[in-house]
């Protein structure tokens, strides 16, 4: 007789689990699979299911080591119990922020509290309809969104009745919910304060042309100037340095006789990669230039010198957000509860000093 191969003695050896289903369990406890199911679900006394009969379900449940079929049961109840994170790009989820970081911390705390889990938006699409495709496909119940202004996949989704919550943006569609800062506040009040030092050469770098954030931060250090009767001077705004972007336009106004005293940077990230370039070029502040960050994240304590910054509570606004978003997704959302602007506040340390008669 022919000897069996290794590969097929062994196969025939190994035992073939087949998936316990819950009609088995019905088999096994002498009861319909409908009863198998109120009980296996917490909902034994609404159907007014015995102690007795209800026992016995658990033990036979119990004996064949049956695990319902998440799948099935979430096609059941039209519920993932999951929600994405979609932010501008992909790269932010694996880039070194301190804002990502508290970000997520924060949504991740929400979801805790809630019981949901989160799916990050990473898979690269081609195009706003099959972004959009990607994101009501089923796979969760809702999204948190950081996106530009009029991102044309979101309106796509919202137009879906996704249920979506913007976070650290907002729109001009009073029917989207979201948490936010008063981000033309925090403008103002980076600016005052280097007014207040005695500074009138001002400048800003800014975020992306689309982002609501960078844009209302840059209206309120306009505002704040025109108050006070400074001109403001476009030359002495210029683009950020983050993800690659070109520092050169911040070295050539930093190179100008006349160059700003004071910089209004639009994220502490950004304040960070520009406090290295200016000491690059031989600047450091407070001795040089002010520096006032925006985001007030804790990094800011460890940076030489401490980088005064506007604090928005990044973690306690994205908690807050997971929360907006559970309660939308359940339909127990309150109203005057569905757009939350959160007041900015000035974290005062070491990047900011009164102007020098030697640097003005």
């Amino acid at each position: 007789m022919p000897t069996p191969s290794p590969d097929r003695t062994r196969a025939e050896t190994i035992p073939q689990m087949r998936r316990k289903t819950l009609s088995d369990v019905a088999k096994l406890a002498g009861v319909g699979k409908v009863t198998v199911s109120y009980v296996l679900n917490g909902r034994a006394g609404e159907a007014r299911i015995s102690s007795e009969t209800a026992e016995r379900v658990v033990a036979a449940a119990r004996q064949l080591d049956y695990r319902p079929n998440a799948l099935a049961k979430m096609l059941l109840r039209q519920r993932t119990d999951s929600i994405a994170v979609v932010f501008q790009y992909a790269d932010y989820f694996r880039a070194a922020s301190t804002f990502t970081s508290e970000a997520m911390r924060g949504v991740c705390d929400g979801c805790v509290a809630v019981g949901l889990d989160v799916l990050l938006h990473t898979k690269p699409q081609s195009d706003p309809i099959a972004e959009a495709d990607a994101l009501t496909d089923g796979r969760v119940d809702g999204a948190l969104v950081l996106r530009d202004a009029n991102d044309p996949a979101m309106e796509l989704v919202i137009a879906r009745r996704l249920p979506v919550v913007q976070f650290f943006s907002r729109s001009d569609d009073p029917t989207v919910p979201f948490v936010d800062l008063d981000n033309f506040m925090g403008g103002k009040m980076a600016v005052n304060h280097l007014l207040d030092l005695g500074h009138r050469k001002i400048g800003m770098v800014r975020g992306s042309s689309g982002s609501v954030a960078s844009n209302d931060r840059h209206s309120g250090f306009r505002h704040a100037l025109e108050a006070r009767g400074v001109p403001h001077d476009p030359q002495c705004v210029v683009p950020g340095v983050l993800d690659g972007a070109n520092p050169e336009p911040l070295v050539a106004l930093m190179r100008r006789p006349d160059r700003p005293t004071a910089l209004f940077v639009w994220s502490d990230d950004d304040a960070f990669l520009c406090m290295k370039i200016l000491s690059d070029l031989g600047l450091r502040a407070p001795r040089d230039l002010s520096i006032v960050g925006f985001d007030s994240s804790a990094v800011c304590d460890q940076t030489s010198p401490p980088l005064t910054s506007v604090r928005q509570p990044i973690a306690e606004m994205a908690r807050r957000a997971t929360q907006v978003l559970f309660d939308v997704i359940n339909g127990t959302a309150e109203a005057d509860k569905l757009r939350v602007v959160y007041p900015p506040t000035l974290d005062v340390r070491g990047s900011t000093a009164r102007l020098s008669a030697s640097i003005k």
